[in-house]
């Protein structure tokens, strides 16, 4: 058995996979950013059943979103049962806020309505992010992938069905909040992410479950075992 999922990653070239799987990577979630990416991702997790699809359009690419992609998004999902969503969500980095704010509302709801499991990207608009969950329609469960949040937030978060999904930030030890947040989330909601190939590769993904195991004080091969079988559970559980 592969002991690694990388729980987010984008498109991956051949050569990626094949350095990946050398390190005990067996499965991806490949996340898309605009719908430009998504056929694409749909005929890879169609053909290989080590890759799960998933579809949304990033903050960074709402302006590509309109009624057109909204109709292309539910047939995609409608045809396509195992088909997640994302990338989406926000980020206050980047221009239109108020439309970001819009586009990923509209997702999440799409995301709900299929019974989708959610990809979520947030950055610096946690407050806000917890306003738009707040008393609204959600998916069966959101991944917040590469999270960066305060560890106050993570039980609201939970009771709302996260999961949180860490990279290679956390084994840079100025990370404090990151490093924090890591020994606080509840064991059963903890998953690893590459963000290939914006991010590291998926073959850092032992060395990013190495330096969680240390964090939480867990032998490695048990927290391997750990975020596998949480992910796993997700896969399994919570798609049509």
């Amino acid at each position: 058995m592969s002991k690694y999922i990388d729980a987010h990653c984008h498109i991956l070239s051949d050569a990626q996979m094949r350095d990946a799987v050398a390190c005990g990577v067996g499965r991806f979630i490949v996340n898309a950013t605009s719908p430009a990416d998504w056929n694409k991702i749909v005929e890879v997790s169609n053909l290989d059943n080590r890759i799960y699809g998933a579809i949304g359009v990033h903050p960074w690419y709402v302006s590509g979103w309109n009624d057109g992609s909204e109709k292309q998004m539910c047939e995609l999902l409608k045809n396509n049962p195992k088909l997640m969503v994302g990338e989406i969500g926000l980020d206050k980095n980047r221009p239109d806020l108020e439309l970001q704010e819009s586009v990923f509302m509209r997702q999440l709801q799409i995301a709900h309505n299929f019974g989708r499991v959610a990809h979520i990207h947030c950055v610096g608009t946690w407050g806000k992010m917890m306003d738009i969950l707040h008393g609204r329609d959600l998916p069966p469960a959101m991944v917040f992938h590469c999270f960066s949040g305060a560890p106050e937030l993570v039980p609201e978060l939970v009771k709302r069905g996260a999961y949180f999904s860490f990279g290679c930030g956390i084994c840079d030890e100025k990370h404090i909040k990151m490093r924090d947040v890591v020994a606080s989330v509840p064991e059963n909601r903890i998953l690893v992410e590459s963000d290939a190939p914006n991010g590291a590769m998926p073959d850092k993904i032992p060395e990013i479950v190495a330096e969680i195991a240390k964090l939480r004080n867990v032998a490695q091969d048990q927290m391997a075992d750990i975020i596998y079988n949480n992910t796993m559970g997700l896969l399994n559980d919570r798609q049509v």
